[in-house]
């Protein structure tokens, strides 16, 4: 039996107790069977494990919040560090910067930001660790004003694939600074706190209307060319469920009074006569806790992403009501979410996060309850990516999928070999290594 001699934190092993809770996986598609999982709760933890690892050669992985798409934070046979415990928090004195652990969840933060009237732009999953959505870019309702959440970090700190503590910013390590900030998931190293720059935030107001899906064209066409240049101040996001499961959708928070937003989405409102509309004042909290819903603890899905650069044609509208109307069900449905704004004044250059000058981004999403059902929405799902990879580009690799086949390029474009240099700088043993890792 494999000796546990020099790891350190609450160490869980296949004959734990509590082992087959702890080796769940956010995507329930997912049945892997880690050696042991350690789940640090301060430094040297992580520093301990790495060092084991190197010792007994064994595969590696770093989890979060365990919400990889296709369960990248998992591996059969060998050891997890898991930094949810990490839950350190402090902020500055004048409050422009906050410094929080690496185990952060989302809902957690905004509640605890909140506390001092302060924001980062986050995501909208209640449950998602702030660790890999910041390392793989970070888009959320405040982007559009803010920037993506990686645009917000100032400084992290690394257990290096050598086991040492090391701190990266703009002047010390920039370079794996730079690749952090979008090409970061468990590449690199194991971060164990983050530094984001704050932001005041009170009360916002939001809107939600829908259509039949017979209006979807007319609302496309309108949506790519008014979402991502509208005022940055509003976040706008498009959902275009399948025909009969459910009304066509769209959804915003304005970071303004209710008269202002009113009047800003009235040309949305009035291109195609809305089934419903609602507007809504209130305070950020509260919209964050609407827009996240209810915390699901496993579902079984397979979603994929792209990017759309130019307005889609009438081709490819008709190709996507074609898909909509042919899905497997139960449920299924392409969600756009509209960048400009902040997100598109960072050079493509600047950090690793390369879609900078993306309309807005296209998520494909299937989810199902049957296990049956899984291969035709997988099926689905391929389908649709590769029908419209005429009028799209690249990918979000925080929706990871592993059917994409030139995967680095769609994720990280022309920063794919400085990216590459830095994995040789850091990681030449490529100790941490996934099936979308880095390569080296």
């Amino acid at each position: 039996m494999l000796s546990t001699e020099g790891l350190t934190g609450q160490i869980i092993l296949q004959s734990s107790p509590g082992y087959n809770q702890a080796r769940k996986n956010y995507n329930g598609r997912f049945n892997k069977f880690p050696l042991i999982i350690v789940y640090c709760e301060n430094t040297q933890d992580v520093i301990n494990a790495i060092l084991w690892v190197r010792k007994h050669r064994l595969p590696l992985r770093v989890r979060g919040g365990g919400h990889s798409y296709e369960a990248f934070s998992l591996v059969n046979g060998g050891l997890i560090i898991d930094v949810s415990p990490l839950l350190g928090f402090q902020i500055s004195s004048d409050k422009g910067s906050v410094r929080i652990g690496a185990g952060f969840r989302l809902t957690p933060l905004y509640e605890a930001l909140w506390n001092a009237g302060l924001v980062v732009p986050g995501g909208t999953c209640p449950t998602v660790c702030v660790s890999g959505l910041t390392l793989g870019g970070g888009y959320g309702l405040l982007s559009r004003l803010f920037g993506m959440l990686c645009d917000n970090l100032l400084e992290f700190q690394m257990i290096t694939p050598q086991g040492q503590l090391i701190t990266a910013n703009e002047s010390s390590h920039p370079d794996l600074f730079w690749a952090c900030r979008g090409g970061g998931q468990g590449s690199f190293g194991v971060i164990t706190s983050f530094t984001f720059r704050t932001h005041p935030i009170g009360n916002v107001s939001r809107y939600r209307m829908t259509w039949n899906f017979d209006a979807l064209k007319t609302l496309v066409n309108f949506w790519q060319v008014w979402a991502p240049y509208a005022d940055s101040r509003l976040t706008s996001l498009l959902a275009l469920p399948s025909q009969n499961q459910g009304d066509l959708r769209s959804s915003g928070v304005f970071v303004g009074s209710e008269q202002e937003l009113r009047s800003i989405v009235r040309p949305l409102q009035e291109i195609s006569s809305p089934n419903t509309i609602e507007f809504h004042t209130s305070s950020w909290l509260e919209t964050a806790y609407q827009f996240g819903g209810i915390p699901v603890q496993q579902e079984l899905f397979k979603n994929s992403s792209a990017y759309v650069y130019e307005p889609l044609p009438n081709i490819a509208l008709d190709t996507i009501i074609s898909n909509l109307r042919s899905s497997p069900g139960p449920v299924n449905l392409v969600t756009f979410d509209a960048y400009g704004g902040a997100i598109s004044q960072t050079p493509a250059n600047q950090t690793a996060f390369v879609h900078r000058k993306a309309l807005f981004s296209v998520q494909y999403q299937s989810y199902w309850t049957q296990p049956q059902d899984e291969n035709k929405n997988i099926q689905w799902i391929e389908k649709f990516r590769s029908s419209l990879l005429p009028y799209t580009y690249g990918a979000y690799s925080n929706y990871c999928d592993l059917m994409i086949p030139d995967w680095p390029t769609a994720y990280y474009g022309a920063n794919l070999p400085s990216l590459k240099m830095v994995k040789q700088m850091y990681d030449p043993e490529n100790l941490f290594q996934f099936e979308q890792s880095i390569p080296l």
